[in-house]
C-alpha cells in the first residue's frame, strides 16, 4: 500500500469527521463504558504495519510475568478483522482452540496460537466482547488488539506503537496517507512505542528524546526471529537453516516487504517475491499464483509468515512452506513499561 497524496481533498472530510467524534466523547456527549476489569490498549494512529498483534502477545506474556496468579485470568479482545461474525464470538477458551481465520480473522488466532492459558474474543462491539471475557470467561484483566480508536470502551492503559522507520508515514490521513488520526492524537497516549527497530545503537537515546517531545513513557521494540517451522508440522528449524537455500517467499501484510527483508538477512537467497494484500483470504487465485511461482523458481522453501501460515489450505501445506518464528523483544524502556503496566493494573487488583 502506498500514499496516494492525489486524494488529499478527501482527507479533509475525513478529518473533520474524526476531529467531531473524538470531541464528543472529550466533552461527554458520546458515552465511554466501562467493564469490571482493568483494560490495556494496544493501537496505532497508521494503517498497518506496526506490528500491534505481536505487541499484544509480548503485553499478555509480560502480565502473566508480573502477575503470575492471574496467568489464566488475562483475555484478548479483537475486532477480528474480517470476521464474518455479528456477535461475540471466542477464538480460544484459554483451553482449546474454538474457532478458525476464516471466522474470526487470522490476527485473532494467531494470537490465540501463540498464547497458553489466554481467553480470545472477537466481536466488533468491543464493550460487549470485553463484558463477556469477564462475566462468561472469568477475565481479570484485559488486553484491546488495536483499541485506540475504539473510544466506547474505557481502558486503564493507551498503547500506541509507532513504526521506527515512518512514525508518522506521509502525514497524510486517510485516504491519502495512511494515518487514522492526527498526529495530535499521541496526547490521548499514556505510552508510546517505537516498533520494529532495526538498529539499537542509539535507540536509548532516540527514546529519550521523542519521549521529551511527547511529554510521556516511550518504549523500543525489535523482532528476533527464532526458528523456522514447517506448516503443519511441530518441529523447529533453527532461523539459519535458511541460510543458502532457494526461497521463494510470499506474505500477506501491511508491509511484505519487511519480511522478504528479514528473509535475505538470514541468508536465504529470495528467487521469487510474492506480496500479497494484507490479509490475503488464499483464494484459488492467490494459491494458483504462488504454486506456479515456486514450480518456476525451482526453489527449494516457500517461506512465509506466521499471520499468513494460520490460514494456508491443507492443498498448500503439502509443500515445502516455512513460516518464521520470531519473538518481540523490547530493547528499550521496558521499566517505563513495567511501571505504566502497574499503574493501570495494580490498584484494580488490589481491591
Amino acid at each position: 500500500m502506498k500514499p496516494q497524496p492525489w486524494l488529499w481533498p478527501l482527507s479533509i472530510p475525513y478529518r473533520v469527521a474524526v476531529g467531531v467524534r473524538n470531541r464528543l466523547f472529550d466533552i461527554g456527549v458520546r458515552s465511554i463504558d466501562s467493564v469490571d476489569a482493568p483494560v490495556l490498549s494496544v493501537g496505532n494512529i497508521a494503517a498497518g504495519g506496526t506490528g500491534k498483534s505481536p505487541f499484544v502477545i509480548y503485553l499478555v506474556e509480560r502480565l502473566q510475568k508480573l502477575y503470575p496468579s492471574y496467568r489464566r485470568a488475562v483475555a484478548v479482545v479483537s475486532r477480528g478483522y474480517r470476521s464474518g461474525s455479528r456477535q461475540t464470538l471466542i477464538v480460544s477458551d484459554g483451553k482449546r482452540m474454538l474457532s478458525d481465520p476464516f471466522k474470526a480473522g487470522d490476527e485473532p488466532v494467531m494470537i490465540a496460537e501463540a498464547l497458553n492459558n489466554v481467553a480470545v474474543v472477537v466481536d466488533r462491539n468491543r464493550v460487549r466482547g470485553a463484558g463477556f471475557a469477564v462475566d462468561n470467561l472469568k477475565a481479570k484483566i484485559i488486553v484491546l488488539d488495536d483499541g485506540f480508536q475504539h473510544r466506547r470502551l474505557k481502558r486503564d492503559l493507551d498503547i500506541v506503537l509507532l513504526n521506527s522507520r515512518n512514525p508518522l508515514g506521509s502525514g497524510l490521513l486517510l485516504p491519502a496517507g495512511f494515518l487514522r488520526e492526527p498526529a495530535s492524537a499521541l496526547k490521548r497516549a499514556d505510552l508510546v512505542v517505537l516498533s520494529k527497530v532495526e538498529i539499537a545503537d542509539d535507540i536509548e537515546e532516540r527514546c529519550c528524546k521523542l519521549s521529551a517531545l511527547l511529554g510521556k513513557p516511550v518504549c523500543a521494540t525489535q523482532w528476533q526471529p527464532r526458528y523456522w517451522r514447517r506448516v503443519g508440522r511441530s518441529e523447529p528449524l533453527s532461523a539459519d537453516q535458511i541460510r543458502d537455500r532457494r526461497v521463494t517467499a510470499f506474505a500477506g501484510i501491511a508491509n511484505p516487504q519487511t519480511f522478504f527483508e528479514t528473509v535475505e538477512r538470514l541468508g536465504g537467497e529470495i528467487a521469487a517475491e510474492i506480496p500479497l494484500p494484507d490479509h490475503c483470504n488464499y483464494s484459488k487465485f492467490y494459491l494458483d499464483k504462488i504454486a506456479s511461482t515456486f514450480t518456476r523458481s525451482r526453489s527449494e522453501w516457500m517461506a512465509t509468515t506466521a499471520k499468513d501460515a494460520v490460514k494456508l489450505p491443507p492443498i498448500l501445506r503439502m509443500l515445502p512452506v516455512y513460516y518464521l518464528d520470531a519473538k518481540l523483544e523490547v530493547i528499550a524502556g521496558l521499566n517505563e513499561l513495567d511501571a505504566e503496566i502497574k499503574k493501570a493494573v495494580g490498584k484494580s487488583l488490589e481491591k
